[in-house]
């Protein structure tokens, strides 16, 4: 059979910002705050990239069509996006325009002519598109190539409070019985499994809810971690904590400006405050999470989770 080459559009999707973690380190409160800055369109969720990226760490596809895939369909996003296509109008979704800065942009938008106009607005465009994404600096080398013209926000979060997130939302037993949790899967012995279990599938299966998210949840920070120490394109990518932005979220935002090269608006204080920020960690809910794992978790486990907790407190596993 002749071999396929795709064809390479033209990139008019640029200066993607995507707001990457793993699920429960603080996105919500991030992505509700990072679109009131200068220059920054309204957050997008493009579960895509989700099922893509990981589909290319496990050679599930190929490279090739990925990265000609996701071209065109960011830029039809960012196209769609210049005329008021596809807007999200519910009132209570992160994603919707009701939370954004200035939502008439986008009611104005809706009387835009379609055509080749809008092209050329987008290559002379310096917006900033942000988009949610989950898990991808753990597979960030997939996600390079993808050929994306992006910057990313890689936000962590001190491991037992995640794991312990996690364990509350149903993430140890929900995955192949849940409709709504849209994480890509693997089929083992007829189960569904997430995909980040393959080559672990009969231990993730052996464990208890709490141990799953434990497991898990060390194993995708360790991946991210290592992740980023063997990137080459680390100025690409700016590191924070959901402790250092919930407690001190201008400090943060003064230097998630002068990465991206934009500034704060007079609305940022708005969507500061309608995020709980700042904000103060109760020392004491923290002592009371490490009683509930350490009475649902394997010694050895429970172990583990207090020496990553060390070495995320210390130095953010060695990445400060």
């Amino acid at each position: 059979m002749k071999k396929i080459t795709f064809g390479d559009h033209e990139n008019i999707a640029r200066n993607i910002i995507a707001v990457d973690g793993i699920s429960r380190t603080g996105k919500t409160m991030l992505n509700s705050i990072i679109p009131s800055l200068d220059c920054v369109e309204h957050t997008k969720n493009l579960t895509f990239l989700e099922h893509i990226v990981p589909a290319l760490s496990m050679g599930a596809i190929n490279p090739e069509f990925a990265k000609v895939f996701v071209r065109m369909a960011l830029n039809e996003t960012a196209y769609n996006e210049h005329i008021g296509r596809n807007v999200n109008f519910r009132y209570d979704d992160l994603t919707g325009i009701f939370n954004y800065k200035e939502p008439e942009i986008y009611f104005k938008r809706l009387m835009k002519q379609d055509g080749d106009e809008i092209i050329e607005e987008l290559r002379k465009s310096k917006s900033f598109i942000p988009i949610i994404t989950h898990e991808i600096l753990v597979n960030l080398e997939f996600f390079n190539l993808l050929g994306i013209d992006y910057f990313m926000l890689a936000l962590f979060r001190n491991p037992l409070d995640t794991i312990y997130s996690w364990w509350k939302r149903g993430w140890g037993e929900r995955f192949g019985t849940d409709p709504r949790a849209f994480t890509l899967t693997i089929e083992h012995s007829g189960l569904q499994l997430p995909w980040y279990c393959l080559g672990s599938e009969e231990e993730w299966l052996s464990l208890n809810s709490v141990e799953r998210c434990a497991h898990t949840v060390i194993d995708l920070n360790e991946r991210a971690v290592k992740q980023y120490k063997k990137s080459v394109k680390k100025e690409q990518i700016h590191l924070l904590t959901f402790e250092d932005f919930a407690q001190n979220p201008y400090g943060e935002l003064e230097r998630i400006c002068l990465f991206l090269g934009t500034e704060k608006t007079i609305h940022t204080p708005r969507f500061v405050s309608l995020a709980k920020c700042p904000r103060e960690l109760d020392p004491s809910d923290r002592k009371r999470k490490w009683s509930e794992v350490k009475a649902q978790a394997k010694k050895e486990l429970f172990e583990k989770i207090i020496e990553m907790s060390e070495l995320y407190e210390a130095n953010l596993y060695g990445l400060l």
